[in-house]
């Protein structure tokens, strides 16, 4: 009689490669949670982001507040480093060509066989590569914004990855946008905070400086203004602890 005798299957190597990527990715993470600076933020995201993915040319695009055929360059990789958001005059405005039909069809696209005309308004960005991948940004279910990434080679960008790649960009793009918010509406507080102690010292100055001597009364004079500065911004002036007006 012969027995067959089962051996454990043998595990397959692991490799470490998952704990590497994990390890950066988790420290990517933490350094975008500690900005509150969103164009350091982008620049940081970039700049990690290259190293995971790299690509030859990114262009970053808007059509926020603009019509068809219009959209905006707001970001380029070949560009020197400034703020859009705090000069957006130097953003050129271009029409149609190929981003434009790109960031109007509010969808993710790959072109594996990149070819653009010398006359395309865009050409100056895409000269030179091979291949494309664009990356809406949605608002309001609407693509507002656009990243695209470029490669020299041809059939650089998969197919299967797109799907996760539209996912990360978005989540990117919200959390940039609700920091832009955030610095927006510090800076209003800041402008109101200003005014409102313009108006406090206004408001201080109209208190007298002397009280009248009544034998008869006891007087006192308040004056408060917005709750907001009413730390800094209450005063008065009393000769004996009374009443109000």
């Amino acid at each position: 009689m012969v027995f067959a005798t089962l051996t454990e299957p043998q595990a397959a190597p692991q490799s470490s490669e998952w704990k590497t990527r994990l390890a950066a990715i988790v420290e990517m993470m933490k350094e975008m949670s500690r900005q509150t600076d969103p164009q350091e933020m982008v620049r940081d995201y970039a700049r990690r982001m290259q190293q995971f993915l790299p690509v030859d040319r990114r262009i970053s695009l808007s059509r926020r507040g603009l019509e068809w055929p219009q959209y905006r360059v707001t970001r380029f990789s070949g560009w020197d480093d400034f703020n859009p958001w705090k000069s957006p005059e130097r953003l050129p405005v271009l029409s149609g060509g190929l981003l434009g039909e790109l960031i109007y069809s509010d969808a993710p696209r790959i072109i594996p066989d990149l070819h653009v005309s010398p006359n395309d308004p865009a050409y100056e960005f895409l000269e030179g590569q091979g291949s494309l991948q664009a990356l809406p940004l949605y608002d309001q279910g609407v693509a507002l914004n656009m990243v695209v990434a470029t490669r020299k080679d041809p059939h650089a960008f998969p197919e299967q990855d797109l799907p996760e790649r539209v996912w990360m960009a978005n989540l990117f793009g919200r959390a940039t946008g609700n920091l832009a918010l955030a610095e927006q509406l510090k800076e209003a507080y800041e402008t109101v905070d200003r005014e409102l102690q313009v108006v406090a010292d206004i408001q201080r100055s109209l208190l007298p400086t002397e009280l009248p001597r009544i034998a008869t009364m006891e007087l006192a004079a308040h004056y408060q203004t917005s709750w907001r500065a009413a730390t800094t911004t209450t005063s008065s002036r009393s000769r004996t602890v009374g009443g109000e007006f």
